[in-house]
């Protein structure tokens, strides 16, 4: 037998020998191979992933011009913008209702000038009246306050004919008639949103009394500035 045919025969019985390759365990074994390696890689982009929450929770603890290490980072540079701060939200009404007696002489007292004498007539915490003294008799100041849910029918009677500001609020001053023992004044105001005050003042301690005095202790200027303060809401 010539030597290309003994190499062919050599051949061939040697591949009779092989067993043919598992194809199903093949195909079994890279797929198990690549899951391994799929959750390797979602293994790694969690700690990655945790990593970088870390760092932004430490940015944020830290807080701006800080480092980690305890550095000032650089300010801003000249010309850049500041962060946009919020406008302070409109303030709310401390009351509804009636304001209290006691709260109400409070800022009553407040609102007076200087230099006069204070004193609290027998039950003046229930009915808002206050002695006030300049030196030349003794005047009783009376106060309510209160905040209306409807208000027709104090524009009607109270303010019939009274011209609003440009705000809207409304504001009537009266005098008693020349004669009237004890004289007295009074100063009501309207806010828009329902706000009223009435500021009265008697030329004697009492309604009823004779008259201590022969001009009021407070001008009609004076009361009006009193009765239409901010610091009644």
């Amino acid at each position: 037998m010539p030597h290309e045919e003994d190499f062919t025969e050599a051949l061939r019985t040697t591949l009779l020998t092989i067993s043919p390759p598992d194809t199903p365990s093949l195909v079994q074994a890279g797929v198990r191979n690549g899951r391994r390696r799929r959750r390797r890689r979602a293994a790694a982009l969690g700690v990655s992933g945790a990593a970088v929450l870390a760092l932004v929770g430490l940015g944020a603890t830290l807080g701006p011009g800080l480092l980690s290490d305890g550095r000032a980072t650089d300010p801003a540079p000249p010309g850049s913008s500041a962060p946009a701060t919020t406008a302070p939200a409109t303030p709310k009404p401390t009351f509804t209702g009636t304001l209290p007696a006691n709260r109400a002489l409070a800022t009553l007292s407040a609102l007076l000038p200087t230099g006069l004498t204070r004193s609290t007539p027998p039950g003046s915490g229930q009915s808002g009246q206050l002695w006030v003294d300049d030196g030349h008799g003794t005047s009783l100041l009376e106060v309510h306050v209160s905040r209306q849910t409807s208000t027709t029918e104090i524009r009607k009677q109270v303010f019939a004919g009274a011209t609003p500001l440009p705000d809207g609020t409304l504001i009537q001053s009266r005098q008693s008639p020349p004669g009237t023992t004890p004289g007295h004044q009074t100063v009501n105001v309207l806010r828009p949103d329902g706000l009223y005050v009435t500021l009265m003042q008697w030329q004697a301690p009492t309604q009823n009394a004779p008259a201590t005095r022969t001009t009021p202790l407070l001008t009609p200027a004076q009361l009006r500035t009193i009765a239409t303060s901010p610091r009644w809401q």
